[in-house]
């Protein structure tokens, strides 16, 4: 089953891949000025040095080398300032400078000559610029431009210039030069390619960007990287199984996206484990061979193609690299390259490069889908807390007014007199209850918890419940605090206020002990009561008389259980309850780890 294909032209944007900002010129631009003054200062030195130069015409050489100079001088300065956009500063530079090296070339021809000196600059300045594609014509055009120039001087000025045999070998030796400097600029300017891909890598992985245009924005950047016609994604869904499989294709200056999304993979290679990348160079059918390389072990072995293989651009593929798409050494799908042009060949070093670009982007994507999914849980998480936190404040005093407006019902007709009082009573456990309410808005709107001192906190519950509920609360605590996060304070104290809460309504204590003590292992802490005791569940306690886990109230088991920690429940009716809770320390560092990644 094949979802419709749906192809968008992926002609450039307005704007997009413009010119380099006028203040973020090229440093290589700058670099290239400055070369160009100290060029002229060194051609002028050598034609002053000389005392035969200029040889044509010294009225008008020096003209030009001043000239020169000061054109040198001025684009310096230019670029320097950032006045001028790279891209016009290369061009026009260039051609400036090739006039002006063939003036100079001709004015001091005769004698100490600084014609390579002046050729070689030009040669360098274009190849690291454009590479090998763009210094080859320019030496052709100085190869043929050296010679024509001497002929038409020669015919025009015979007594002062004869053509002669070395006119016509310093072209050849240029034409090596030039072909030696484009090749070395041409693997500069590749490497320096690929850093700057690698550099802008990292901005295609945002949470606020949906993943789909960032694919494709990638792929068409590898297009161009890879100088390829043909780009191919296939990404299998871990949870549907199914494929889907980005097509980006650019011919001729147009280029379209398709998007397929089919039950099994459009694109198999048998001959290709897991986790192997491939680079095939024939791709013949019955004829074609690929070499394979294994990621894990780093072997390399070579393969032959099936003839009924299926490839990308149905039949117009010449050669093709494929990397494997691995996340924990589990195939997630395949990323395609494929060259359709003929003698089109990929290296080991393409290669490379595609299994680098493949890794950094399939981390980048699954570390903001693994965000999203912590996300997720943090705010699953969020929401079982302000459950707790209802089930513990608000929804018990709930409880109680209910259960006071009930006893008024019947005071009025057993006992009017006694309904004044109970109405006070209710009263007070409403405004009680609204105050409840606004402070835990306000700690949900605030920004951070409140990382109070958790004894001190401890400390002011323990009063409260004396002073509100009539019961006797003993605290027994350590000297220092044991610096918690606020999020584990937080807990700790909503764990206590709970256990105490159900030992005066549930079971009637008049007295409570509340225990926090902290080992280098481990922070324990035990609420005791004398009350009634839990009602006994139907399995039977343990040989120390601890109750199942289930027993204690489910809000403080889910907190427990966030906190990491161990929860025992130990009750016998009519001599109280003691629930105790054991905590890991490493737990508590990560947490508050987190807390500073979420609370900072």
């Amino acid at each position: 089953m094949t979802s419709p294909i749906k192809s968008l032209p992926t002609s450039r944007s307005r704007g997009e891949r413009r010119g380099a900002r006028l203040d973020a010129l090229s440093r290589t631009e700058k670099i290239i000025a400055f070369c160009r003054v100290l060029l002229a200062v060194g051609t002028i030195a050598v034609v002053f040095v000389d005392p035969s130069q200029p040889s044509y015409r010294p009225e008008f050489g020096y003209a030009v080398l001043g000239s020169y100079f000061l054109f040198s001088v001025t684009i310096f300065f230019l670029v320097r300032g950032e006045h001028v956009r790279q891209e016009k500063v290369g061009l026009y530079s260039v051609a400036a400078d090739i006039a002006w090296i063939a003036l100079i070339t001709l004015f001091t021809e005769r004698g100490t000559s600084p014609f390579f000196l002046l050729h070689v600059f030009l040669l360098l300045s274009v190849s690291v610029r454009w590479g090998l594609a763009v210094t080859l014509p320019v030496t052709v055009l100085l190869a043929v431009l050296y010679p024509a120039m001497i002929l038409a001087a020669s015919m025009f000025d015979p007594g002062e210039f004869v053509f002669h045999r070395t006119h016509l070998f310093r072209p050849f030796y240029l034409l090596v030069l030039g072909y030696l400097i484009g090749y070395v600029g041409e693997h500069e300017r590749r490497s320096k390619r690929k850093m700057g891909f690698m550099l802008d890598l990292p901005a295609a992985f945002r949470r606020d960007r949906p993943p789909g245009p960032a694919i494709v924005r990638l792929m068409r950047r590898g297009l161009t990287q890879f100088a390829a016609e043909r780009a191919v994604l296939v990404l299998r869904d871990p949870e549907t199984g199914r494929y889907f499989t980005w097509e980006v294709t650019r011919h001729s200056g147009h280029g379209h996206v398709a998007l397929r999304i089919t039950e099994s993979d459009p694109f198999p290679f048998p001959f290709a484990s897991a986790t192997e990348a491939f680079v095939a160079n024939d791709l013949r059918p019955g004829l074609g061979t690929a070499l394979c390389y294994d990621v894990p072990s780093g072997a390399m072995v070579r393969k032959a193609i099936a003839a009924d293989l299926r490839l990308p651009g149905e039949g117009a593929a010449q050669a093709m690299l494929g990397a494997p798409i691995l996340l924990q050494r589990e195939l997630r799908g395949r990323a395609l390259v494929v060259r359709e042009k003929a003698r089109a060949k990929f290296t080991r070093d393409d290669l490379e490069f595609l299994l680098l670009i493949v890794g950094q982007a399939a981390a980048g994507f699954e570390a903001v889908r693994l965000q999203e999914k912590a996300e997720e849980v943090a705010v699953l998480e969020e929401r079982a807390r302000i459950a707790r936190d209802l089930h513990d404040g608000f929804i018990q005093s709930l409880a109680g007014i209910d259960l006071r407006v009930e006893a008024c019902k019947m005071l009025l007709q057993r006992d009017p007199s006694r309904v004044p009082r109970e109405l006070q009573d209710l009263h007070q456990a409403v405004d009680r209850g609204y105050r409840e309410v606004r402070h835990y808005l306000t700690v949900l709107r605030s920004q951070a918890r409140p990382a109070n001192d958790l004894c001190a906190t401890l400390e002011r519950l323990a009063a409260e419940f004396s002073i509100r509920e009539g019961v006797r609360v003993h605290l027994a605590r350590p000297t220092a605090d044991p610096g918690l996060p606020a999020a584990t304070s937080y807990e700790l104290t909503q764990i206590v206020r709970e256990a105490l809460r159900n030992a005066v309504r549930h079971g009637q204590a008049t007295q409570a002990i509340v225990k926090l003590g902290s080992r280098p292992s481990h922070l324990y802490l035990v609420v005791r009561d004398n009350g009634r005791g839990f009602q006994l569940p139907e399995a039977p306690p343990d040989d120390d008389g601890f109750l199942p886990t289930d027993s204690a109230p489910w809000s403080i088991r889910e907190r427990s259980a966030a906190l990491g920690g161990s929860l025992r429940v130990w009750s016998q009716p009519g001599r109280g309850a003691e629930i105790s809770l054991l905590i890991p320390v490493a737990a508590q560092h990560g947490r508050r780890r987190a807390d500073r990644r979420t609370y900072a």
